[in-house]
């Protein structure tokens, strides 16, 4: 068979103004670029892409762009470009890969093959950790080609590397035909092993996310010909991370100390951390050790202080490397205390299975059940909680969570209600109210007002050691149970939708 050459590189990240500089969003394009150069100038078959080519699912018109532009020279030199979607620009639906397939630019990867002569190229795009366990084979059924090599490209975190969630030799076992390499993304760094006679490589990322990614980047260059496959990997040139050791000592010159050492140092266009240790009695300025590191001409200045644990360029990039969005918005929702409904909708427009247009109608269909089995007969109290009232003339006795309704309680100036009533009596004044003094208490509508007269809801809830009195004028108080008798009796409450929704 032919020989066929490929470069594996992903994580390129484009568009990620690390440290907030626009110049260090150029040095990830800048480093993606050198390896568009480097296929064209070694004339490679062609380039694989492992995921995560941008930083965000929402880049910029000129990462946009910028991307398209790189594309278009693998295009115009013969060269293609077979690309998986990463996590960090995964959308729920169409995917910025799609754009630059309709333009001719990019070839999607997935379960129908790609070949290059005997190879056979197939991809996965990342998989959320909680949907692992989920994931159907079955999708390769049928795909297997006479090819003699099977090359699947993946992103993901998986056994027997470190931070693995996805035991890399199911996936083999599980794929329903032979497969010989495995290209992945996601992990920064350069890792190679064999599982089930298979090559198993990480690229590692073409530029520096964090300050933990201190080997050179790199991407891989696949041999496979007819004494087998063969993977070495080739340095890229980037912008030097400078890490500068500064031990001080107890006494009064700890400025001296760092002044010396970064003096030793050549740190000009360089992202710059200085990593303070030993007395934690030396206190430093770390503003005035900026400027200092800002006039020998670093990029980037910053300072990380192990003796106390602060940093002032926090890598906030370490957080989310290996990180689900999904399981961070799942425990955002949880804290919503969303109703059965809302859930329900949550879920109808997050899955990725379901096509924006037709949400409508899926959220119509599910809420339809989901109605279905409610029972309306179903008394649900209102949660309402007695506050006692300020001393200001006219004074509410309820108070409404929100969500909740509640009819206001109102009287004219000598008829304020007072703390102190007991359940008792509350039951007698409820049943005593005419029906002029309550609402149709529907949507959290509050009703209009009345005088003379202690308006109150049948779910109004009292402590049991608690009375209300109402204040007459002659200042004498009088129980609320000795008002006047005769009246019609309340109305039955109106259920609210809303209530069980």
């Amino acid at each position: 068979m032919d020989e066929i050459r490929i470069i594996h590189t992903g994580d390129t990240h484009l568009g990620y103004r690390q440290y907030h500089s626009d110049v260090r969003r150029q040095d990830f394009l800048n480093a993606f670029s050198d390896v568009v150069d480097d296929a064209i100038s070694m004339g490679v078959d062609a380039v694989v892409h492992a995921g995560d080519l941008f930083d965000s699912r929402n880049p910029t018109l000129d990462d946009i762009l910028d991307a398209m532009e790189l594309f278009s020279r693998l295009k115009i030199a013969g060269i293609p470009l077979l690309a998986i979607v990463g996590n960090h620009e995964s959308k729920q639906s169409t995917q910025w890969l799609d754009l630059y397939s309709s333009l001719g630019l990019v070839t999607r990867l997935g379960t129908e093959p790609y070949r290059l002569g005997d190879v056979a190229l197939y991809g996965i795009d990342s998989v959320p950790k909680t949907k692992i366990p989920l994931f159907d084979f079955s999708v390769f059924d049928g795909k297997a080609t006479d090819a003699k090599y099977n090359v699947l490209v993946m992103h993901q975190l998986v056994k027997p590397f470190s931070f693995g969630d996805w035991d890399i030799k199911e996936v083999i076992d599980s794929i329903p035909f032979s497969v010989h390499t495995v290209l992945l993304g996601d992990n920064h760094k350069q890792e190679i092993t064999r599982v089930n006679e298979a090559w198993v490589t990480y690229c590692g990322s073409t530029e520096r996310n964090s300050t933990s990614e201190r080997e050179p980047r790199s991407y891989n260059i696949v041999t496979i010909g007819e004494s087998g496959i063969e993977i070495s990997k080739r340095v890229i040139p980037t912008r030097e991370f400078v890490f500068i050791p500064v031990t001080l000592t107890e006494g009064p010159n700890a400025y001296e100390v760092v002044f010396s050492t970064v003096m030793e140092h050549d740190i000009a266009e360089k992202v710059v951390f200085l990593e303070i240790s030993g007395d934690v009695k030396a206190k430093l300025d770390f503003s005035e050790i900026e400027k200092l590191l800002l006039s020998r001409g670093a990029l980037v200045p910053g300072i990380k202080d192990l003796r106390t644990g602060v940093d002032t360029l926090a890598d906030l990039s370490m957080k989310v490397t290996f990180s689900d969005p999904d399981d961070v918005v799942k425990e955002e929702i949880k804290k919503m205390d969303l109703t059965a409904g809302g859930l329900l909708l949550d879920d109808i427009i997050r899955n990725p299975m379901i096509v924006k247009t037709r949400v409508d109608d899926e959220a119509e269909t599910r809420l339809g059940e989901l109605l279905d089995k409610i029972d309306f007969i179903d008394y649900v109290p209102a949660n309402i909680t007695y506050v006692p009232p300020l001393n200001t003339g006219k004074e509410k006795v309820a108070q409404l969570n929100e969500g909740d309704s509640v009819v206001d309680v109102e009287g004219t100036e000598e008829e304020t209600v007072k703390e102190g009533i007991s359940v008792e009596d509350l039951k007698t004044a409820v049943s005593e109210v005419p029906d002029s003094a309550v609402a149709e208490n529907v949507n959290g509508s509050v009703p209009a007002k009345t005088t003379n007269k202690a308006e109150v809801t049948d779910n109004l809830s009292v402590a049991e050691n608690e009375e209300v009195y109402i204040k007459e004028k002659d200042d004498k108080k009088k129980p609320v149970s000795e008002t006047k008798k005769g009246h019609d009796p309340v109305k039955p409450r109106q259920y609210n939708l809303g209530d069980y929704l």
